[in-house]
């Protein structure tokens, strides 16, 4: 049973209706787009190339992700990867590209909460 609302999407800062738009209205449609998006894999692998230093897998990703995040307005995941992603291209140094990504992962856990619950 899927606990994504667009009440708890929207107390967590997501811009909802614009999702929905881009989603033709659809609201089941667009709650299974951020479930897929809140368990993508890809959050793992970043962390995993954060980890490694791997800077071009980590742009990839981080790109790849914040696309997404976007097109479905989840603005504050949006705006944590927007950091993560200026941080790489700015090539920052270690400390700093950690400090980002767990800022990303702080962000993402009330996502994950709000699907888990």
């Amino acid at each position: 049973m899927r606990m994504l609302t667009i009440e708890a999407l929207n107390a967590y800062g997501a811009d909802t209706q614009a999702g929905l738009r881009r989603c033709l209205g659809d609201e089941s449609f667009y709650l299974g787009l951020v479930e897929m998006l809140v368990c993508d894999e890809k959050f793992e692998l970043l962390a995993a190339a954060v980890r490694q230093r791997e800077l071009s897998d980590c742009l990839c990703l981080a790109y790849a992700l914040m696309d997404t995040a976007a097109g479905l307005g989840l603005t504050p995941l949006t705006e944590q990867l927007e950091k993560l992603v200026l941080c790489l291209r700015l090539a920052g140094d270690g400390a700093v590209l950690d400090k980002q990504h767990g800022l990303l992962a702080r962000t993402l856990l009330p996502l994950r909460a709000i699907q888990e619950a």
